[in-house]
């Protein structure tokens, strides 16, 4: 295809290769293009990468990791974004693109517009999918498939960067959604960080029946629904503090709109069980959208 043959970078830096990472690599090296793929982790993550086919070599020396790198992708949790931007300015070559996978956004464009040279340009990114799973051995290349890819495009972007980026999310069978930074963080506290609020407090609040009445009938009961609400409560919580911690004020606001919504419904079941149809009628029609 001619736009991949218009993908002309000779090497792609994956700082961290974990879950999304991991899955960038594979994803890239299915389209066995001419570019080499270099991962910066700890010395048994990249054996493992490499073993798996996601990277072509790997280093756990930052610096040698990104010299003459075309493309920086930093796939790693909020907080150590923020740090690595700091830490990788003064090595990076002339017109290099840097992007990330972090799932807020507000805090990594500021840092990003603030830190970089000026001719470095820089887009954020944050790919709408993932696993309850972690790790390089959970990576799969078809994980950003059908899946929509946001980015957020910084003072240190133009056109000509947002269309490589935009170009390498195609390659990945992802679909791109471009947001303002902070309407990405007010919008994935909705759809992304409040259900994780809710399924951590839902299976923890049948945990609390269980222990109050020593009566674990509570688990042994469960069906698949209550699986499928609970199963991002596996999540590891390193990834989530930084979430938590950097886009607090939107998670608040949320659970306040939840919390509303929660009170409407209590009431219709207090007060008129049968006017719950609607609301049920609404959410089924709103979920086949999706």
């Amino acid at each position: 295809m001619k736009e991949e043959s218009d993908f002309s970078f000779n090497k792609i830096s994956i700082i961290g290769v974990g879950l999304i990472g991991g899955s960038l690599g594979l994803a890239l090296k299915e389209k066995h293009l001419n570019f080499k793929i270099v991962g910066i982790d700890k010395q048994e993550i990249i054996e493992k990468a490499i073993a798996r086919g996601a990277i072509d070599e790997g280093t756990v020396n930052l610096e040698e990791g990104i010299k003459e790198a075309d493309i920086i992708i930093i796939a790693t949790p909020v907080k150590t974004i923020l740090n690595i931007l700091t830490q990788i300015n003064p090595f990076l070559k002339k017109g290099c693109l840097v992007t990330d996978t972090g799932s807020t956004k507000k805090q990594i464009v500021k840092k990003a517009n603030k830190i970089l040279s000026k001719d470095i340009f820089f887009i954020g990114g944050h790919p709408m999918a993932g696993s309850e799973e972690c790790g390089i051995e959970s990576a799969d290349p078809y994980l950003f498939h059908n899946k929509t890819y946001i980015l957020t495009p910084a003072l240190k972007s133009n056109l000509r960067a947002l269309k490589k980026v935009s170009l390498l999310i195609k390659m990945i069978g992802a679909k791109k959604l471009i947001l303002d930074p902070l309407e990405h963080d007010r919008i994935v506290s909705a759809v992304s960080h409040l259900p994780q609020i809710i399924a951590v407090s839902l299976i923890n609040t049948i945990g609390e029946l269980a222990l109050r009445g020593n009566n674990y009938n509570y688990f042994k009961a469960v069906g698949e629904g209550f699986k499928d609400m609970t199963r991002i409560a596996s999540s590891p919580y390193k990834m989530w503090e930084d979430i938590c911690d950097t886009n607090q004020e939107n998670i608040l606001e949320i659970i306040q709109e939840f919390k509303n919504y929660l009170e409407v419904i209590e009431h219709k079941l207090k007060n008129n069980p049968n006017s719950l149809k609607e609301e049920f009628q609404k959410a089924s029609k709103l979920r086949e959208t999706l």
